[in-house]
């Protein structure tokens, strides 16, 4: 490495107290983000029987709401960030869907709850990347892949508490007092968030301090295509996305309608296991890939198709075994599932130019939610109510193990993106190298 690199690396990286406080609160951000969106998967079949939705109406409510307005607004809000403040984006953004979350409970039909959910995915369209693109700026890059993992624990505790929280009380308050309180969190957390996180430059973690100029959208967008590497692993996460936040948004009504579990004990026991696989995913998925990149780079492309495919028998397990072993095995699942998310941010913050680092991962969140999460529920949901006349109340089961087939063409994406992968990463630090030199700023 240019040692000019290393010395202004180490000037510029915040102190360790500051670091770790803002670690915490990106983790919070995420969690409140997570809460607010999964609770919906808990409180699926109450709305059902009191406005009388089909499957595809609910799958367009715990999916296409949502991900129709982050997709289209997620890009601009990261290039607003790019260009202004992340710590500003985010504080909005945070702001913004916890009012919508309590808009939500005041809902009185589908087509109310709807433009509600379309109001939380327009708000939180401005929290991931903008977030990422912060943390890459404050850990220098040997540390990045073990901040993103320690950053990514807030999506399974946002979802644990989520699941539980909603179970409890949906019981004891309703369906709508549960939308309600689930919002009042972060309309704590927005204003501290700006309070006291301080905004630093972009790539000052690189030991980069010119200050970069944003070229049009489109040079950007052409120079993130340009990397090879780049969007075959953003398809390839976009496919499995499509599985794991479909699974996400039916599971619950699964046990409810297969086992004929009640919410206290579902959301118990499965926001128990989903929180504890994908904690244990997540922490484990930045050491890992710093581990095994140390040995060969392209482990970080390898290990999801390894990982996809054993996570896939524990879904075929979960859905065809008893109630009482669906639990562990859906949170081996995610487990598994969680081992790519660290990586897969470090290759879009790391690989993108540094004046493109936010937009990058906006584009791999524009993906991921469009498909995944606007796509993947509507998807099951629409198969389901078409196998119901021969299935009934088992139709969401075969709906869930069609989903599975996604896996292929995403273990083929990961195997193409893995063979230039490695020559993308040394381009990306020949160019870091570079820009820290003196008068070599864009």
């Amino acid at each position: 490495m240019n040692p000019s690199i290393s010395a202004n690396t180490e000037r510029a990286i915040p102190s360790l107290s500051r670091r770790t406080w803002v670690l915490l609160m990106a983790m919070l951000v995420g969690a409140t983000s997570y809460m607010d969106r999964q609770i919906l998967t808990m409180l699926v079949e109450p709305i059902r029987r009191e406005f009388d939705l089909t499957d595809q109406q609910l799958g367009l409510l715990t999916g296409l709401a949502f991900a129709m307005i982050y997709t289209i607004t997620a890009i601009p809000a990261a290039r607003l960030a790019d260009r202004w403040s992340r710590r500003g984006v985010v504080s909005i953004a945070i702001a913004t869907w916890s009012a919508m979350t309590v808009v939500c409970g005041l809902a009185t039909n589908f087509w109310q709850l709807f433009l509600a959910r379309v109001g939380v995915g327009f708000g939180e369209a401005g929290g991931s990347a903008p977030m990422q693109a912060l943390l890459a700026d404050y850990f220098p890059r040997r540390q990045r892949g073990t901040a993103m993992s320690i950053y990514l624990l807030g999506a399974p505790i946002g979802m644990g508490l989520g699941l539980a929280f909603a179970g409890w009380a949906v019981v004891e308050y309703g369906w709508r007092w549960t939308f309600i309180l689930a919002g009042i969190p972060g309309l704590i957390i927005a204003p501290l968030l700006m309070l006291t996180v301080k905004e630093v430059r972009a790539g000052m973690a690189d030991g980069i301090s010119q200050k970069f100029d944003q070229p049009p959208f489109g040079k950007t967008i052409a120079a993130l295509w340009g990397i090879r590497s780049l969007p075959l692993m953003m398809l390839a996460a976009t496919l499995m996305a499509l599985i794991g936040m479909g699974l996400q948004a039916w599971v619950p009504a699964f046990l409810e309608r297969t086992h004929g579990l009640p919410s206290t004990e579902i959301g118990a026991k499965l926001g128990a296991a989903l929180a504890t696989g994908s904690v244990l995913g997540h922490l484990s998925g930045g050491p890992l890939a710093d581990f095994l990149g140390r040995k060969d780079l392209r482990w970080h492309l390898w290990t999801p198709i390894v990982t996809g495919a054993l996570a896939v028998l524990m879904v075929l397990l979960a859905l065809n075994g008893p109630a009482n072993l669906a639990f562990p095995f859906f949170g081996i699942q995610v487990f598994l599932t969680g081992l790519f998310a660290a990586p897969m941010l470090y290759m879009a913050t790391t690989l993108a130019p540094v004046w493109a680092r936010a937009t990058s991962a906006a584009c791999a969140m524009f993906a991921i939610n469009l498909v995944g999460l606007g796509l993947g529920p509507v998807f099951i949901g629409q198969i389901s109510d078409l196998l119901r006349p021969i299935y009934g109340e088992e139709s969401l089961r075969f709906s869930l193990m069609l989903a599975l087939t996604v896996y292929i063409p995403a273990a083929i994406c990961f195997g193409l993106a893995s063979r230039t992968y490695r020559k993308d990463h040394d381009a990306a630090l020949a160019d870091l190298e570079r820009d820290s030199e003196p008068g070599m700023g864009h």
